[in-house]
């Protein structure tokens, strides 16, 4: 993520004036780029195969529909100890909340020495993500404004107020989730446009302005009604926890192992909003990976040369453009293609289609979020051990630990280019497994569920090529003349 990049800078900064390492920065955060054994179309064209094999696999041997329900799987019963975890994580994390806030309020502007930007974007953004994908949605339980609301209103219900602070309007049905998707790309532009993302002070500003909001929605149309439709953060959690291996149980005392990513295929989507979340948290990361490449500077200037009234100071309005353009590019190319196969088994409408074969899109989220922030993770994640201990970067040392210097030889290059091809393939070839599981359940028989799914895997091949290529861009070498090549291909006419 850009604010990331920038935060990592600084730590690379400050740890090379420390341990007399060499100072540049680089966008994730190696100073050296890893020279590919082989050429790039080599890796690009295997990753591609390796994708388009895994869907003969599965139409081979995979000819069974998926179980009725999400939760189908082993119940692990915790008794007691459930409760008491919701209830303990919930309060930390308000204690946590708080501090961030404070932090970015009243301590240091310097991003590096102050726990807010560290804390929401590296820890909570990239890591929390990360472990609701790979564990469960233990989102509710950490959820701050969740704790604070439910506090507020189990006070207001002790003090004699039947429905608590809850005024019970009814949510518009016909809004449905796309509050959450305005938020996500809003979310996306704060990230990756705003140049100040990183500030601690804008940072905190911002979590006030959005505890207003959402405290206000929750009292205006309940908890419920709010996280499950507006609440961009519950509704994004949410979606990676379907596919995780843990979900909750029937009760507040268990909870359910599954195989991993059978919460994708037992219900679709259920709205257009829904699909469009689904593309936006692919595109979103999509587009923080092109800005890092030359390819975007390219479009960049040809969009300036050719209406400069696109241009200002920061370059709000390019990155707008950008932003929303490749989300529009993916959600078109996702309607195609469940055009073209509605036109292949003709008895299905498009709209179920669409719904049916768009949350299978969600393994690929999350594998370029691995293969686009693994080294930040792993480098400025590190950061959070000594910010704790000097919240406000005031030179206190809470806990012991505020001289501990971040290791940034941690992971390099070589090993963030093979965890990125690993991640891109891994998640494509998981979401056609998918995929093609959906397709037996909508279209019972075998070979109809292959002809259905023919489509979408073509889909995946190319933007296996694409991610892949776009990620590669800022980590490893290219040909030195690239640039000057990728200009005369996007230049129109006679050159002067």
């Amino acid at each position: 993520m850009t604010c990331a990049r920038r935060i990592v800078a600084y730590v690379r900064v400050a740890a090379a004036t420390l341990s007399s390492l060499p100072a540049t920065a680089w966008p994730h955060a190696f100073d050296d780029r890893y020279d590919l054994p082989a050429p790039l179309s080599y890796f690009v064209a295997g990753a591609a195969a390796a994708v388009g094999l895994s869907f003969v696999v599965a139409a081979l041997f995979v000819r069974s529909a998926p179980p009725a329900t999400a939760t189908q799987g082993r119940v692990v019963s915790l008794g007691p100890l459930l409760p008491v975890l919701r209830a303990a994580c919930g309060f930390a994390s308000l204690i946590l909340f708080a501090l961030t806030i404070v932090s970015g309020w009243f301590g240091t502007g310097d991003p590096m020495m102050n726990l807010a930007p560290t804390m929401i974007w590296i820890i909570w953004w990239v890591g929390l993500s990360l472990v609701v994908a790979c564990t469960g949605n233990i989102w509710p339980a950490l959820d701050p404004w969740r704790t604070l609301f439910d506090m507020m209103d189990a006070i207001a219900r002790r003090l004699g107020r039947k429905n608590g602070i809850v005024l019970g309007w009814a949510y518009p049905r016909a809004i449905g989730v796309w509050p959450a998707v305005i938020l996500l790309l809003a979310l996306a532009w704060f990230e990756v446009v705003y140049p100040q993302a990183a500030v601690p002070y804008r940072l905190a500003c911002t979590a006030l302005v959005w505890s207003a909001l959402t405290l206000a929605g929750m009292v205006c149309f309940g908890r419920e009604a709010w996280q499950r439709n507006a609440d961009v953060f519950a509704v994004y959690f949410a979606t990676l926890g379907r596919f995780a291996p843990f979900t909750a149980g029937s009760d507040t005392r268990s909870v359910v192992l599954r195989a991993p990513g059978r919460g994708l295929i037992t219900t679709d989507a259920g709205s257009a909003a829904m699909v469009s979340f689904v593309i936006a948290m692919l595109s979103t990361v999509l587009f923080d990976g092109m800005l890092s490449g030359q390819v975007w500077w390219l479009i960049q200037s040809k969009l300036t040369r050719a209406m400069p009234l696109l241009v200002d100071g920061n370059g709000y309005i390019i990155g707008t453009i950008g932003l929303v353009g490749v989300w529009l590019v993916l959600l078109t190319a996702y309607l195609l293609t469940c055009r073209i196969t509605a036109l292949l088994v003709r008895d299905h409408p498009l709209k179920t289609i669409v719904y049916a074969f768009a949350p299978t899109l969600v393994p690929i989220a999350i594998a370029y979020n691995i293969a686009h922030n693994c080294s930040n993770l792993l480098v400025q994640g590190q950061q959070v051990i000594p910010l704790l201990s000097d919240p406000l970067g005031l030179k206190w040392d809470l806990f012991g630990a505020a001289n501990f210097r971040p290791d940034i030889g941690l992971i390099d290059a070589r090993v963030s280019w093979y965890v990125a091809i690993g991640a891109i393939v891994a998640g494509h070839v998981i979401a056609i497994w998918l995929a093609h599981r959906v397709a037996l359940r909508e279209f019972g028989a075998p070979h109809k569920a292959v002809i259905a799914s023919v489509p979408l895997t073509v889909l995946m091949v190319i933007y296996t090529a694409i991610s892949l290529s776009i990620i590669a861009e800022p980590m490893v070498k290219f040909d030195a003349q690239l640039p000057q090549a990728l200009e005369a291909g996007f230049t129109i006419g006679p050159r002067t």
